[in-house]
């Protein structure tokens, strides 16, 4: 911080202000006083509305209405796993109790600081209580304990907004510069997370924290709001580096682009009928700081599908082995729609449930992924119910390649002449069978990569 901004951290054991856990920490915020983020702290009317931001703000104004940010809480999936899944088993679980508050003090913020918890569903709630209004990120000042996790962000509302300028003259409020918005940990407060039981469920500032990105002084922001010229308000001065506040993420066909690549060789320009054929596979995760995919990594789907199209324009599979570290018995890595997440049935109140397909894809495929187990060793989507998150891992780390190596047993009645195998990277973030089972409509799938070789069939 600057000199009118310097730091103390006081030592304190932290209960957890969401009841995540307790571990030891630090309160960590400037001489002025200030208070933790907590339970019915502020009411709503100690923030300003987006609206009155986007007098002066109008362009940044317009891309954060359109971002998830601003609708952190309200997007179909985030309702539903809230009303639907999160809140009913709180009733049933003690241990998960205090997720009622915790999810709010994330996605709604200003709710969590109202005390307006749960709050009422989309549509029927204050409009603060949506997602993240501009002046909740800006009356951040810094965060409670050693790292940034489960919302111990700080703050401090009022006249004055915070934010990365030193030079920054507003018409109407005051500005402060914090270096708080310079780096990740800003991000990390709500981006990282344990359960209840204390497992990581979300560790993307962690994943950047250990990357040549963070070494390098890449953060969070300069994907997620990326500098470009302009005017940050109508009376600001022209600058070279507007932080232009999209906040896009992997639900963006934008960002995926390239986020990784592909490149596909075979081991022989020949293939033989009936014979097996080598294929390898090299992907890298070239543009993402994180892995990929990040986030709520239990309900996140990347997998790469491989096929061949011969000389008739038939299309054949060619199935991916197990993974390393993965069995038969679980196929982590290989998509399957055997039954699976038993354990929305006990939260949605549905008797004798079975499961529903855990992936709601072809089966076969390479499959990219976190795995949560909840207590009874399960696979589980309900972060919140997470006991192991470490059972299996084998998602993208950043600027790392892989290679997956397919051995494919040639049909012996392929029709002979060239054949092209076609290598792609696909992308969704939920499930479709749970999508389904809580009624929110089509999961879009979206497009990562792709690679193609030709080879000819003799």
């Amino acid at each position: 911080m600057n000199n009118r901004m310097r730091w103390y951290c006081n030592p304190l054991l932290l209960a957890g202000v969401l009841g995540l856990g307790a571990y030891g920490g630090r309160l960590c915020f400037p001489e002025e006083p200030v208070q933790k983020a907590q339970k019915g702290l502020h009411p709503y009317e100690a923030y300003e509305a987006s609206e009155r931001c986007a007098l002066c703000h109008k362009q940044i104004s317009l891309q954060y209405q359109q971002s998830a940010m601003a609708k952190a809480q309200v997007l179909p999936w985030d309702q539903a796993e809230y009303f639907q899944l999160a809140v009913p088993h709180t009733k049933i679980e003690a241990k998960v109790a205090p997720v009622e508050a915790g999810c709010i003090n994330c996605h709604a913020p200003q709710a969590f600081l109202a005390g307006d918890i749960p709050p009422p569903k989309a549509g029927a709630a204050d409009p603060k209580a949506d997602g993240v209004s501009c002046d909740m990120c800006h009356s951040i000042i810094g965060f409670e304990g050693d790292v940034p996790v489960n919302g111990n962000f700080a703050v401090k509302p009022g006249k004055v907004k915070f934010g990365s300028r030193k030079d920054a003259k507003a018409v109407g409020h005051e500005t402060q510069y914090s270096s708080f918005f310079k780096g990740s940990k800003l991000c990390g407060t709500c981006h990282d997370e344990t359960s209840p039981y204390g497992a990581w469920v979300k560790e993307t500032y962690r994943e950047w924290s250990r990357t040549p990105y963070a070494a390098a002084n890449v953060y969070c922001l300069s994907c997620h709001v990326p500098p470009a010229p302009g005017k940050a308000a109508v009376t600001g001065i022209e600058r070279t580096d507007v932080a232009q506040h999209i906040f896009q993420g992997a639900y963006s066909q934008a960002m995926l682009n390239g986020a990784a690549t592909l490149y596909i060789y075979p081991l022989s320009k020949e293939i033989r009928a009936g014979k097996p054929f080598d294929i390898s596979v090299v992907i890298t995760n070239s543009r993402a700081g994180h892995r990929i995919p990040t986030g709520s990594t239990e309900e996140r789907q990347l997998w790469l599908r491989l096929e061949v199209r011969d000389a008739n324009g038939k299309i054949h599979h060619i199935p991916a082995g197990i993974a390393p570290g993965d069995t038969p018995e679980n196929s982590y890595s290989v998509t399957v729609n055997k039954p699976a997440y038993r354990d929305l049935g006990t939260m949605m109140g549905i008797k004798d449930f079975k499961g529903i397909a855990r992936d709601s894809l072809p089966e076969g495929d390479r499959l990219f992924r976190k795995v949560f187990l909840n207590p009874n060793g399960e696979e589980t989507i309900a972060q919140w119910y997470t006991v192991n998150s470490e059972a299996f891992d084998n998602r993208l780390k950043p600027l790392e390649a892989v290679t997956e190596q397919y051995v494919w047993n040639v049909p012996g009645d392929i029709a002979k002449g060239n054949a092209t195998i076609t290598a792609t990277l696909n992308y969704r973030r939920l499930p479709q069978s749970v999508a389904d089972l809580v009624n929110i409509g089509k999961v879009p799938i979206l497009h990562v990569a792709a690679d193609q070789a030709v080879v000819e069939v003799k």
